[in-house]
């Protein structure tokens, strides 16, 4: 395993009351300002209000019950597009995308695109979509067969890694086949950019590593990174992937105040509504344990503990009640956590 430098990331407000252009440009460019190394965006295409009510992982709580807004959930692949535009040299990245619900030559064009319009900063997180269980209805809106998203992510991303590599691509495969053909730009980031894998099941970390470069779950809590790392790598190394330099990332929430039992009051509703809108590991105390809240001082320990266990790269989901508070809490980060670690 290679020790590689730890670098901060954020989620901007792009679903929920407190999304817009203005705020997703805003957080973007003073996440560049003040030295963070990624923002970054998810995707659904459906949302629905029970969804925007429980599944926070923009804002908090407290700012939905301040709004009557429609549920708001700005598309992923086009977010990027105009982050692309409006940054200079901070990452841009997605966590992560659903490719069953896309068609691949398509998706595979518009991320070599992105990458081709950011000049090579794009992090690309590929999912397979999120269970029946977070009432996502993605695949029913969209008539994709959820039985088969594995199979179909795996068919998808093979003819998507094609396009991408191959001057005349073609495919044949069980999902999706196409002739030889010219498919231009190709991505900046050669072969292609990083791909991170999201989830923490069998299943998803087995196309960690068949596939990718990255794996970004969400509620690992420190103590349990080393062993899973461990079993990536014996998995890439049974797929001929022995060589393979992982980035370790996580999807953690976050809630920070010079004040410790302020930051725990502004978490408090919206830790207690997650486990509604997320799946059956995604408890209160899961997330809680897994997550950075409290005072500058509580999340360097904290932080410390996740990069002892190899953790690299924190896509960081900051809990705030107004995109002010988020504003707050990015310039308080990178004033007395984020210079202990890069």
């Amino acid at each position: 395993m290679v020790s590689t430098p730890t670098e901060f990331g954020v989620r901007l407000p792009v679903a929920g009351p407190l999304a817009s252009p203005t705020a997703a440009k805003d957080m973007a460019v003073l996440g560049e300002n003040l030295g963070f190394h990624a923002v970054w965006v998810h995707d659904f295409i459906a949302w629905t209000t029970y969804q925007d009510q429980h599944h926070v992982s923009c804002g908090s709580v407290e700012a939905l019950e301040a709004s009557d807004a429609p549920p708001l959930f700005m598309e992923s692949l086009t977010n990027l597009a105009y982050l692309a535009g409006v940054t200079d040299t901070i990452k841009i990245g997605i966590a992560v995308l659903c490719l069953p619900y896309r068609n691949p030559i398509v998706a595979a064009k518009q991320v070599a695109n992105i990458d081709f319009l950011s000049n090579g900063r794009l992090i690309l997180g590929i999912g397979t979509g999120a269970p029946k269980s977070t009432h996502n209805v993605d695949f029913e809106v969209l008539g994709v067969d959820r039985k088969t998203k594995y199979d179909v992510t795996r068919d998808y991303l093979r003819a998507m890694i094609e396009i991408w590599t191959s001057d005349k691509p073609s495919y044949d495969g069980d999902f999706i086949s196409f002739p030889e053909t010219d498919i231009f730009p190709k991505p900046v980031q050669k072969p292609f950019p990083p791909i991170w894998a999201g989830g923490h099941g069998p299943t998803a970390v087995d196309i960690v590593a068949e596939f990718c470069t990255g794996w970004i779950p969400p509620w690992i809590p420190p103590d349990q990174y080393p062993v899973r790392i461990s079993e990536i790598h014996e998995l890439a190394k049974e797929k001929g992937r022995a060589d393979v330099e992982f980035d370790i990332a996580t999807e953690v929430i976050v809630s920070l105040d010079k004040d410790a039992a302020t930051a725990r009051e502004n978490a408090r509703k919206t830790l207690a509504m997650l486990p509604h809108g997320f799946d059956h590991t995604a408890t209160s105390e899961a997330i809680a344990e897994a997550g950075l809240i409290g005072s500058p001082e509580q999340l360097n320990e904290k932080l410390e503990k996740y990069v002892d266990a190899g953790v690299s790269h924190y896509e960081m989901k900051f809990i705030y009640h107004t995109v002010d508070h988020l504003a707050e809490q990015l310039e308080l980060f990178a004033k007395e956590v984020m210079p202990n670690f890069t």
